[in-house]
């Protein structure tokens, strides 16, 4: 009877959230509608006292009744928070001309029409005395039961925010070297919630050649230190791991960490200034065991506009393993575009179970998936990731990439014992296991690492060969033809590794990239495209004719032979 009650009352929440998201389609931008006053979160019920929707209405959401629950011109002319500005011009169509399905006029600067802005205005203190503006507490048991837990402040002393959206900074920390210890929960210091996006907590083994005394610009990957401890995102109010694991620091473990932020500046305005980090607790006294985090998703996909549903899947089938793992919680990613995601579990050919199914997922919620009995994954037994996105607010296509207005398919799994798992990334490419190209100097016949960072004069040679000849705004020309020809073929510009090398080129935050010298290259390449196409099965039909030829020579040749021999 509990199960069923329980299904029944998942099955009203469904119905409620999909309810929520089709009224929310009646308006314009009516899914990405901000909350007032918790920056990088969205008010999802629009019409609703309740951010995520149901209950009372506001204001707005008792005028949209009235109106017949869709958006006519007197309800965008309509004032319904009395701050001024007209439902229309707070939600992106100050002339009254949108209609379902349109795209807004206006995208950005978005405002709640149910809502007086801003908030701390006279006009507005007395209507707004029903926001919540509060943030949850973080809650961890463990922290009140072991009498000899410590903590460790790590910020980033007050550091201006670059004129740019997308940012990433890193900076290290030295952990205790006293003896052993786990880490058992990480709780955020959030000082600038208006840039924000998310931190990560990398551990080291040695000291990592980034400063300790100053953030410093740094892309997604940080060398040796691949492993994730820890972390923040917006709607999370901290971590705290299963009873049984910590994640080693000290002597025989992590030296070191790596605070990377991730501050997100859409309107580029200047003088932020950022000084967020974490507080670390760990515990001499360690648990049963070390504790890791496997990245597993899919990094290559692009999402048209205007689309209902876009469905992403990414499989991580040869996770090298020392033996069996056990998964104690997992946490979806995506972006503002995500509304369904999942994670399922196969042994052999059959489903095992789902880690995580998350059918209402919502970036500024995340949801948290805990397991006081572990799930156990075994050699051979394979993750499947799939994100489903919706565009239908968007007039351009949307692709995987770092910054807020990219799209991210990951997911991550904390999981013990740590020794168990050679590597903790089993993220897809397409369809290579990107971990067989970050650890590997060689992949079916590419040097991809000498090709990306032109390591070697042969990869020199073969760019300065196209750079030289190939001069895009003055087309295909006779020179670079040949060139074409030949580099086209080069195992590092063809399938799916060709395509892993470009992308990491072009759009990767790996600084040690040259970028310029990469954009001219496949510039150049790209110059004669068309007469590559067009002439790329001539070697092949002249090879079709030589043995065409040889086949006739024999045939003349055998049936000569055959009559000879007849005759004489």
């Amino acid at each position: 009877m509990e199960m069923r009650t329980s299904v029944i009352c998942f099955l009203v929440f469904l119905s409620t959230v999909n309810g929520f998201s089709f009224f929310a389609e009646k308006i314009p931008n009516g899914e990405f509608v901000p909350h007032p006053c918790k920056p990088n979160f969205l008010w999802k019920g629009v019409g609703h006292k309740n951010k995520d929707g149901g209950g009372e209405r506001n204001q707005f959401g008792r005028d949209f009744l009235k109106s017949g629950k869709i958006w006519s011109e007197s309800l965008c002319r309509m004032d319904s928070d009395g701050d001024g500005k007209s439902n229309g011009e707070e939600l992106g169509d100050p002339n009254c001309v949108w209609r379902e399905g349109d795209i807004p006029q206006f995208m950005t600067g978005i405002t709640h029409p149910g809502v007086c802005d801003p908030m701390n205005a006279t006009i507005c203190l007395e209507k707004n005395t029903w926001v919540d503006c509060s943030l949850e507490s973080f809650q961890c048991q463990a922290l009140r039961d072991d009498p000899d837990i410590k903590n460790m402040t790590l910020t980033f002393p007050k550091t201006p925010v670059p004129v740019e959206e997308t940012n990433y900074y890193c900076m290290a920390f030295e952990f205790p070297q006293d003896g052993d210890y786990h880490m058992i929960a990480t709780e955020p210091i959030i000082d600038n919630i208006h840039v924000m996006h998310h931190i990560l907590l990398f551990g080291c083994t040695k000291k990592p050649p980034i400063s300790t005394t100053e953030p410093q610009h740094c892309g997604m990957g940080l060398g040796d230190c691949l492993d994730i401890i820890g972390g923040w995102t917006v709607g999370a109010t901290g971590e705290c791991l299963h009873k049984d694991i910590g994640f080693r620091l000290g002597q025989h473990g992590y030296s070191y960490g790596i605070l990377q932020f991730h501050w997100n500046n859409p309107l580029k305005r200047s003088g932020y200034v950022d000084g967020s980090g974490l507080m670390i607790h760990y515990t001499p006294n360690k648990r049963i065991a070390d504790a890791g985090v496997l990245v597993i998703g899919q990094n290559f996909f692009e999402i048209p506009p205007q689309q209902e549903e876009v469905h992403v899947t990414g499989r991580c089938n040869n996770l090298a393993l020392n033996g069996p793992i056990n998964i104690t919680r997992a946490i979806n990613h995506m972006h503002y575009l995500g509304r369904k995601m999942t994670i399922e579990h196969f042994r052999g050919e059959d489903e095992t179970e789902y880690i995580t199914n998350e059918p209402d997922y919502s970036y500024d919620s995340p949801k948290l998936y805990s397991f006081s009995n572990p799930i156990v994954f075994k050699p051979g037994d394979t993750l499947k990731t799939t994100c489903v996105f919706k565009s239908t607010g968007k007039k351009k296509t949307v692709f995987y990439g770092d910054g807020t207005n990219d799209e991210m398919c990951l997911g991550f799994l904390t999981y013990y014992p740590k020794q168990n798992i050679q590597s903790p990334f089993c993220v897809s490419f397409k369809d290579i296991d990107q971990m067989q190209l970050f650890t590997s100097e060689e992949y079916k016949s590419c040097r991809h690492w000498d090709f990306l960072l032109s390591l070697t004069e042969e990869m020199r040679h073969l760019k300065n060969q196209v750079i030289e000849n190939c001069q895009p705004l003055r087309g295909c020309l006779s020179e670079c033809q040949s060139t074409v020809k030949l580099v086209k073929r080069h195992p590092c510009i063809t399938e799916d590794v060709g395509s892993w090398i470009k992308n990491a080129a072009l759009f990767s935050l790996d600084q040690r990239v040259n970028r310029t010298e990469m954009e001219t290259f496949y510039l150049g390449l790209s110059s004669c495209d068309v007469w590559f196409e067009s002439h790329k099965n001539d070697d092949n039909s002249s090879n079709n004719g030589s043995q065409l030829t040889l086949s006739l020579f024999l045939y003349f040749f055998y049936t000569m032979y055959f009559f000879v021999t007849i005759m004489f």
